[in-house]
């Protein structure tokens, strides 16, 4: 005998069952702010799971040409800073019933506006770009094909975008003075890409507080791209200088790996004979040796801030765009130390 089709719950199931209207079951599930008092939400939630309520996704992207499916592109997949940012969104987003797919930013220009003209026609909710370069054509799809969008740790001075970021001069400032108040009179910079924000921007704050600091011979190198590997090639090119400084900060943490690797190469001890500073905190620096002294970004605190400004958009588009700035403190380990020259 053949054994009879489960007919699935619907909203109108529910709201018979709480004895509302349907629309207001539709919008507490959907978790929109404003519309359902708190104690009624909850019991439309409770009977929706008694019942076993399972949502049609895909009747709900035919309707709204968009599906609960949030695109997080991430620079580098390979960077340990990005793993626990991806981790809060979607712990975050996942309570309001969003899936997350991640997707790593291609290297070339026309394959990033490629990939979010993609993402738009599977008809994602919107995008969490977690590292955008100045003029990036990613922004300029999103635009185009009008996708909520939020972006975290860098900012490109665009209105059009909400975004979340660290506040990079007081990063820097915190970094000058622990260096200064060492002793150190010649602090050299390894600054990150000049097409990023984050690498424009720490790179002028140390401009700045070096100069209001009264120091002087404080080399700036550029590095290729927020990698190891563009650490040292960077280390590199600061050691051929003809007076070295006492210390280093390094745009992030990777670039001070890099950094570090060449220094020990170079038979330069750190701290002894030169100080190394980082920013971010990533997992694992307090484990290298010397334990990295760097800038910690609050990533907890980005990934809440950057999953509420995602959901305020989708269900507010009138919703205008804002950048909330997050403060970073400075995390003292044993890569620095008093100069001892």
């Amino acid at each position: 005998m053949t054994k009879p089709t489960e007919v699935p719950i619907t909203i109108d199931d529910i709201a018979r069952a709480v004895g509302v209207h349907p629309g207001t079951v539709s919008r507490a599930l959907r978790g929109i702010s404003g519309k359902v008092s708190k104690d009624k939400r909850a019991e439309i939630e409770r009977v929706a799971r008694e019942l076993g309520y399972q949502p049609n996704t895909i009747a709900a992207s035919l309707r709204t040409k968009r599906t609960n499916l949030a695109a997080i592109i991430v620079p580098d997949l390979s960077n340990p800073l990005f793993g626990p940012i991806v981790q809060g969104l979607e712990q975050a987003l996942r309570k309001h019933r969003m899936l997350c797919l991640v997707v790593q930013t291609p290297e070339k220009c026309e394959e990033r506006r490629d990939l979010v003209l993609a993402l738009a026609s599977s008809h994602v909710s919107g995008l969490l770009i977690l590292a955008a370069e100045s003029d990036d054509p990613m922004l300029a799809a999103a635009k185009q094909r009008h996708l909520p969008t939020v972006l975290l740790n860098r900012g490109t001075g665009d209105r059009d975008f909400s975004s979340v970021v660290s506040d990079d001069r007081e990063s820097v400032r915190l970094v000058v003075e622990h260096l200064v108040a060492l002793g150190h009179g010649s602090i050299g910079h390894l600054a990150g890409p000049s097409a990023s924000s984050t690498g424009r921007a720490r790179r002028a704050a140390f401009v700045e507080h070096t100069k209001q600091a009264g120091l002087k011979r404080c080399p700036v190198v550029e590095a290729s791209a927020f990698t190891r590997e563009a650490g040292r090639v960077a280390a590199e090119t600061l050691l051929r200088g003809k007076v070295l400084p006492t210390a280093l900060f390094a745009a992030n943490d990777l670039i001070a790996l890099g950094a570090l690797d060449v220094l020990k190469s170079a038979g330069i001890g750190v701290p002894q004979q030169m100080s190394l500073v980082g920013h971010n905190d990533m997992p694992l620096v307090d484990l290298i040796a010397p334990p990295l002294t760097t800038v910690r970004v609050p990533v907890d605190q980005m990934s809440e801030q950057a999953a509420s400004l995602f959901l305020d958009h989708l269900t507010q588009p009138s919703v205008m765009p804002t950048t909330r700035v997050l403060m970073p403190t400075l995390v003292v380990r044993e890569s620095t130390a008093k100069p001892d020259r």
